[in-house]
């Protein structure tokens, strides 16, 4: 958060710290903590409750600060104190960016910023810390041969209208720079081109992502299921955003009403925040793997190249902690309106499943890849890929069926080739019967329509 507006609405967390008085050893500590991990701020005058315990005297602080610098090693470059209005009274803001070095306290302690305050790192924690921070954040390297000309106009004005909008503040041109999509001598960086790109995957080809749909509950395999629709996607990071969750809008069960928002399954802010998290967090430099998004009949899986970042070594770490693999790309997203950006997503995705159903979203960290997955409110429904065909259909609906168990989908050239010589008038009415009737689902229009288990 290098100049975004802070707000207090939360309380303290991941990137924001409250100090009742301006402690030189509580302002070391948490500056440590905050430059460890994603940057952020911390407010002079507040105790943890949110209590107000000002005003603080500038002189104080100023004080406080230098002598806080001189026990961080190396020494973190505060921000200018700011003045900040709380309900209660004035307060002040000091700004701690996120680092490029690993900073530790005077007794060696290396501490990270959490939900719930600061921590003390493992050793086997600050060793992933030093290797993550050793080699650098990969979205600010130059992507080699890309040009400004190789980004969207496009998306360049679509993102100046949002940043303005979620900042409060409008801009007299492009923050190319300023964002770090462009370095100081005119190169793209791989944060432009994911963000902005013309063609991103021109540059980075690992950087698609997925979408297969699978009938039933089965992954696929030797023993699993066919998958009824599959597509790629590329384009830039918030078009990909966007085509996912189009795709699974698109192939959703729905259980509400026709006029009804279609969320009956997964609710709209927790699947965008999963795939959000996914784009953002994921390893670019894993080559020759891509986000994948999997749909079954009782579960969505999204499941994102590379193991967890940082210093965090469990799948709780993810709820309590932030570190960002892609800060820039992370940082330009939540300014063009996507996610919380306040280190709470995943707490948020929690509470939202728990409202649809009862089975808790699931988290599995493999070394090169970690994979979240929702399951819908009809976890317990049967298995369409399981059950028995429905009685009281002709023998050509109960082939059609069964083709489209076996085989994840069904089109109107195959059901001909099925049913040799029937007219396909009357094909036609036995799959729109089908429909009807609830047992297959029609996607497209009706030229390239294919049919699948609902």
């Amino acid at each position: 958060m290098p100049d975004d507006p802070i707000s207090l609405r939360n309380g303290p967390g991941c990137l924001l710290a409250f100090l009742p008085y301006p402690d030189p050893d509580a302002l070391a500590a948490t500056a440590v903590a905050l430059a460890n991990t994603d940057g952020g701020a911390i407010v002079i005058g507040l105790d943890d409750d949110g209590a107000y315990t000002g005003p603080p005297d500038n002189a104080e602080v100023e004080r406080a600060l230098r002598l806080a610098a001189d026990r961080c090693t190396p020494a973190i470059a505060f921000g200018r104190p700011e003045p900040l209005d709380t309900a209660y009274g004035s307060a002040v803001a000091v700004r701690v960016p996120r680092s490029t070095h690993v900073h530790a306290l005077p007794d060696g302690q290396v501490l990270v910023r959490s939900a719930s305050g600061n921590r003390a790192l493992s050793g086997d924690e600050i060793r992933a810390l030093l290797t993550q921070r050793a080699n650098g954040d990969f979205d600010a390297e130059v992507v080699p041969g890309a040009r400004i000309s190789d980004l969207d106009p496009e998306l360049l004005a679509d993102f100046v209208v949002a940043r303005a909008r979620r900042l409060g503040r409008h801009s007299s041109g492009i923050p190319l720079m300023e964002i770090g999509a462009v370095t100081p001598d005119y190169r793209v960086t791989v944060a432009g081109i994911l963000l902005f790109g013309r063609d991103p995957q021109r540059w980075l080809p690992h950087s698609e992502v997925r979408f297969a749909r699978f009938v039933g509950q089965r992954a696929p395999g030797k023993n699993g299921t066919f998958p009824a629709f599959e597509q790629a996607l590329g384009g830039a990071a918030v078009r990909q955003i966007e085509g996912l969750w189009g795709l699974i809008r698109e192939q959703m069960r729905s259980h509400a009403p026709a006029d009804a928002p279609r969320e009956a399954d997964y609710p709209t802010d927790a699947v965008r925040e999963v795939l959000l998290n996914a784009i953002c967090h994921r390893d670019y430099r894993l080559r020759g793997d891509s986000i994948v998004v999997r749909m079954f009949a009782n579960r969505l899986e999204i499941a994102s190249p590379g193991g967890l970042p940082g210093f965090m070594t469990t799948a709780e770490h993810l709820v309590t902690h932030r570190y960002c693999r892609n800060p820039l790309l992370s940082q330009s997203l939540w300014q063009w309106g996507y996610g919380e950006g306040t280190g709470q997503g995943l707490r948020h995705l929690f509470d939202r499943m728990s409202e649809v159903t009862h089975r808790p979203v699931e988290i599995d960290v493999q070394p090169y890849r970690v994979t979240v997955r929702l399951y819908n409110a009809c976890e317990n429904c049967e298995d369409p890929a399981d059950s028995a065909i429905a009685g009281g259909l002709n023998e050509r609906q109960r082939v059609a069926l069964a083709y489209a168990r076996d085989h994840g989908s069904l089109t109107i050239h195959e059901f001909r080739t099925l049913c040799g010589d029937v007219s396909p008038d009357v094909l036609q009415r036995d799959l729109a019967d089908l429909v009807k009737r609830g047992h297959l689902r029609r996607i497209g229009a009706r030229a390239s329509a294919y049919y699948i288990l609902p």
